[in-house]
């Protein structure tokens, strides 16, 4: 019988169960619905989990039972590593120890979400290119500084090193392991069984939230009346003019209260109004760009697509619960039929 790859799948204090069970679904034993779809029972993999005394399964309430010591990471050929609550503090050493010890004879390192931070406690991310969830970023950087983080990424390949963003990116990195490992149509059918897509297009910035950008510091006031005016023409001369400052002062200011310079930082708050406009507004697509004050479709197009990766049109599809009426009418001010690729 060949030999059937072994997978080791990480269970630490506060471990997630929503990446625990996307893991054990996507690589272990197969359900009866599998039956429908595929006739080989047998999964490919060999799933075992690993833990310690202190493991558990976090937001389910109950504790892990009848997992594997540490040391049975040395037959691992993967090594699946769940998020886990208060990644930033590191857990138990004889895990990370173990981990090292797969990673330096060659193991597959899979970190699920938050559980890249369990890899760069483990000391096996130095100079590798990795992703995490997206709010979770700065920590993450000031962490473990010799890391790649980039941040906007569903799901990253790095050699033996591969990492996943938020939660529900866990499936897309699981079905992508699978589609190295079997092949595209055999990621598919196990996508069928998930109900899920076997590939999400975009990245995690369409995700974002802009919870917390409220403006401090002296430019708090500008920074606010600019958010209730965006619609309005926002040049750095009209903002310098509001604050009573000359236009490299206030560059200036901008670049060390905000970390953008000023126009980034009104670009960047469009893009979230029109979010906003798009989720929760019957709006046309047009409508939010010179309501949000982009002035033209191209760049309203432009700016958000570069800062949430996917178009407008894609984004209220994805995040309206129903569809906006489709609007028949042109608009004078349109320079293209609705649909032609917003």
């Amino acid at each position: 019988m060949a030999h059937r790859h072994r997978m080791a799948v990480v269970v630490l204090e506060g471990t997630l169960a929503l990446d625990a069970a996307v893991a054990v679904q996507v690589f272990g034993p197969r359900p009866t619905a599998w039956d429908a779809i595929r006739a080989e029972r047998q999964s490919p993999y060999q799933v075992f989990l690993c833990g310690g005394p202190e493991s558990d399964i976090q937001s389910v309430g109950f504790a892990a039972a009848g997992l594997s010591p540490w040391s049975r990471l040395a037959e691992a050929d993967t090594v699946v590593v769940p998020g886990l609550d208060r990644p930033e503090q590191p857990r138990d050493p004889e895990a990370h120890a173990a981990i090292r010890a797969a990673a330096d004879r060659g193991a597959r390192l899979v970190g699920l979400c938050t559980g890249v931070f369990v890899l760069g406690h483990a000391g096996v991310l130095a100079g590798r290119r990795v992703t995490t969830h997206w709010a979770l970023a700065d920590q993450f950087r000031r962490s473990f500084p010799d890391v790649d983080l980039c941040d906007d990424e569903l799901f990253i390949e790095d050699g033996p090193v591969l990492s996943s963003g938020g939660m529900l990116a866990a499936t897309d990195l699981c079905l992508h392991v699978l589609r190295r490992d079997h092949g595209q149509a055999y990621a598919n059918d196990m996508a069928r069984l998930l109900v899920s897509p076997p590939h999400r297009t975009g990245g995690q910035s369409q995700y974002r939230s802009a919870r917390g950008s409220a403006a401090e510091g002296t430019l708090g006031p500008l920074l606010a009346w600019a958010l209730e005016h965006l619609d309005q023409e926002l040049t750095l001369p009209v903002l310098a003019a509001k604050a009573h400052l000359s236009t490299r002062t206030l560059s200036r200011r901008f670049e060390v209260e905000t970390g953008r310079g000023a126009l980034q930082w009104i670009t960047e708050r469009r893009v979230e109004a029109a979010r906003a406009l798009l989720e929760d507004t019957e709006l046309s697509v047009t409508q939010v760009a010179y309501a949000t004050g982009f002035g033209s479709l191209a760049a309203f197009r432009r700016h958000f697509t570069r800062l949430t990766g996917t178009t407008p049109r894609s984004y209220r599809g994805t995040f309206r619960s129903t569809p906006a009426p489709r609007v028949l009418r042109v608009r004078a001010m349109e320079v293209a039929p609705e649909g032609a690729g917003l």
